[in-house]
């Protein structure tokens, strides 16, 4: 009786984890470069290694009353969001799914969607929470002097000041965006791959790219979660009503 327990306890879970994988999608609606998360669950069935042949392991009654959910993987869909015009120079955004920027780190070099740069005291060009975005010629950070009239940025990423070109933003392609792990605010770490250089780094100056979360989409996917959990929580509370019934009913008699 209690296999149907603990199958419900797992769907319990599965559920859970479902909601917190949405509720982090929701709260990065208005994060700039966001990529939305979609969490996969597989099939989890416990097999005895002492009998692998044993032909009730394989029978439909033992799969069905034995067989729970798990957590197989959090994919990430690097669909391009939409592109939001600001004007400010030191925006720029990326037209290509998979390229990134290159940021220095504490960690290391680290990868983002996220084009909404700004400058520091020292007149480096920095993300929000203060990384270096990188030379990719020199692998030091982007200065821009402090007393400059214009500035412009071409489709390379060459950065021009005042007609004058002082460095270019180094971008990374990545043919295989399931080696890229989300780490920190809104940035990736490359785990076993490396970044290629891209031929046409495609930068637009004066946008930035908005998330690729659907609201709406998500609102239906954590109503569909909520009411699942509410399901096998009502599972949960016919096991423990039989389990009263067994203990103090059926055990008198």
């Amino acid at each position: 009786m209690q296999n149907g327990l603990y199958v419900a306890a797992g769907g319990l879970l599965m559920q859970q984890q479902r909601m917190d994988v949405i509720s982090n999608n929701i709260a990065n609606i208005n994060t700039n470069g966001f990529k939305r998360d979609l969490a996969v669950f597989s099939d989890y069935r416990p097999v005895d290694k002492r009998y692998p042949q044993n032909w009730i392991q394989k029978s439909l009654y033992n799969r069905t009353i034995n067989s729970s959910v798990k957590l197989d993987d959090i994919y990430t869909d690097f669909e391009m969001g939409h592109f939001k015009k600001t004007e400010n120079s030191f925006d720029v955004a990326l037209q290509d799914i998979k390229n990134f920027f290159a940021v220095e780190t504490p960690w290391g070099v680290r990868y983002t969607r996220d084009g909404e740069f700004t400058m520091n005291s020292d007149g480096e060009l920095v993300t929000r929470d203060g990384f270096n975005l990188l030379d990719r010629n020199t692998g030091a950070p982007i200065v821009i002097p402090p007393d400059h009239r214009r500035m412009d940025i071409t489709n390379d990423g060459t950065v021009y000041i005042d007609n004058a070109a002082i460095g270019q933003i180094d971008v990374a392609r990545f043919e295989e965006t399931e080696y890229l792990q989300k780490v920190g605010r809104n940035l990736y770490a490359a785990v076993d791959a490396l970044p290629d250089i891209p031929q046409n780094p495609t930068v637009t100056q004066g946008y930035v790219e908005t998330s690729n979360i659907d609201p709406i989409m998500e609102m239906v996917r954590m109503i569909d979660s909520m009411r699942g959990f509410e399901l096998y929580q009502k599972v949960v509370h016919t096991y423990d009503s039989l389990n009263d019934q067994a203990a103090n009913v059926i055990a008198k008699v």
